[in-house]
């Protein structure tokens, strides 16, 4: 479905970034992660000196500013605090306070299947605790357990159009489309 988008928008004279959370989801889909696209590498928050630090970078900057269309795979996967960041990056870098510097996002999903990565830890390190007590207090702090990218501040600003895919492609297994 990503990949028929793509090729709508190249049709149309449109150039998408096209991204993805996870390096094995961005091959899928000949993209980039999200993290190397907007120029954040492993970091899920920045600094006010690295926000600017981005904006002495030509490339990043000249490839933030002429792409119409932003596309993010496996969005569910995504921490809320790197969208944010990606938010504030391209807000930066387009000289706009409009949500990802009034760039078309196009999120693309599903929520039922993979948590983010940091929201797994805390349930590997939640059920070992359970026996050892080993981590007591460790996720305590509620910044920690709200994760998932609909509860970032970018999420809420945005004026999102959702879209559910009700037909299935990629199973032809009739139990296990039930239970999907």
């Amino acid at each position: 479905t990503v990949n028929s988008y793509i090729s709508w928008l190249k049709d149309r004279g449109i150039e998408p970034a096209i991204t993805a959370s996870t390096g094995i989801a961005a091959t899928h889909i000949s993209g980039y992660t999200i993290h190397a696209w907007s120029g954040i590498g492993i970091k899920d928050t920045l600094s006010s000196y690295e926000l600017d630090a981005l904006s002495q970078n030509e490339r990043l900057v000249k490839r933030v500013r002429s792409t119409p269309v932003l596309i993010i795979d496996e969005v569910s996967m995504l921490h809320h605090r790197t969208l944010d960041t990606v938010d504030a990056v391209l807000k930066s870098l387009r000289g706009s306070s409009r949500p990802f510097g009034g760039m078309q996002v196009v999120l693309v999903g599903d929520f039922f299947q993979l948590p983010p990565i940091e929201k797994r830890v805390q349930q590997v390190y939640d059920e070992y605790n359970q026996d050892t007590n080993m981590f007591d207090g460790m996720f305590e702090d509620e910044a920690l357990k709200s994760s998932f990218a609909f509860e970032s501040m970018a999420w809420k600003n945005m004026k999102l159009l959702t879209c559910y895919l009700s037909q299935q492609f990629r199973q032809e297994d009739p139990t296990f489309l039930d239970l999907l």
